[in-house]
Formats: structure tokens, sequence, C-alpha cells
């Protein structure tokens, strides 16, 4: 089975972009949320109950949570063909870490990446309007965010020799549905 790792800046829109793709897939492919996972493991040990708690926990328990997420994934793809939504570069309350340091990237292995991508405009509007909290809205903070996302993706694809592709995300999501479900 494959693991095609999908990832975005959050406002990008990347979750219900690929929930509009899942729905048009088959059943053997899994969506999983490398986040949602983490933060399963945090719950079960009392460091966070919530996606926010998370950036705020040591960067030593952050990435072991990544480990036992990745173990969970790739435990999942002996069943089924993984779609792992996550962010590239994850906001902490210590700066940017990497969202698949080395031993979470090779514990993975994915067969390719997919970088979803908008105008830093519509980010902004999707931010504003979510009542998820995002932080900063500002143009400079996005594009930087999205600098950080193109940079991790290249270098984490070179360095399991994969493919990595662009999906623009902007007005239609089931367009950019259909352009995704062609790369996977």
């Amino acid at each position: 089975m494959s693991i095609t790792i999908i990832a975005g800046v959050p406002g990008v829109g990347l979750s219900t972009l690929v929930r509009t793709a899942r729905r048009q897939l088959t059943d053997e492919y899994q969506l999983i949320n490398f986040g949602d996972v983490m933060l399963e493991q945090a719950a079960m040990d009392d460091l966070a109950t919530s996606r926010a708690e998370l950036g705020k926990l040591e960067r030593r328990e952050t990435l072991r949570l990544q480990r036992r997420a990745s173990e969970y994934v790739a435990d999942a793809t002996q069943e089924m063909s993984v779609l792992l939504t996550t962010h590239l570069a994850v906001r902490t309350d210590a700066g940017y870490l990497p969202g698949l340091p080395d031993d979470v990237l090779r514990e993975l292995a994915p067969d390719q990446f997919v970088l979803v991508e908008a105008q830093v405009g519509t980010i902004q509007t999707r931010r504003e309007k979510s009542e998820r909290t995002y932080g900063s809205t500002s143009d400079v903070t996005i594009e930087f965010e999205q600098d950080l996302n193109r940079t991790a993706g290249m270098q984490y694809a070179s360095s399991v020799n994969v493919p990595i592709h662009l999906v623009e995300n902007e007005d239609d999501v089931n367009e950019a549905a259909t352009e995704l479900i062609k790369m996977i």
C-alpha cells in the first residue's frame, strides 16, 4: 500500500480539499490527519486536549508524539493506501519545527508529496472566516509559511527520493480535488 503526504499551510483549505477528493476515491484509501493522531496520543498521556495545546509542548514531547503518530500511520498502510494530511513546518511557541523529522519521515516512507497552495489573500480570508485560531494573517507571515512549506517539501521529497506535486486550491474545490486525484 502507499502513503501520499498532502500538505499545506493553515487556512489553505487542505481538509476540505482532501475530504472532497476522498469521496471520489475507492474504499482502498484511508484519510488520516497527522495532527489528529498526534492529539490522540497527547490526550492519552494527558499532555493536550486541543490542537492549540500541541504547539505549547516542549520540542522533545512534540518529537515523541510525531514518532508515535508515524508508527500509527505506517501500521495503517498495511491494510490500505493512506492519504496523510499534515503541515511540513509546524508553528510552536518555540518557533517553527519540522513537521516530519528524519526518523519520522523514514518510518512513513511516503510514495509522493502533494503541496496545496492558494494565493495569500485567499488564505487570509479563509483564516479570518474560520472558527479555528490561526494566529497572524499578515501577508508576510503567510508568505513565510508557504516558503517554509515549499522548502521542507522539496527537502523531504529529496530525502526519500519521491516526486512532489503542486495543487492550487483557489475557488473551485471540486476542480482542485480532481487535480489531486489525478496525482494519486
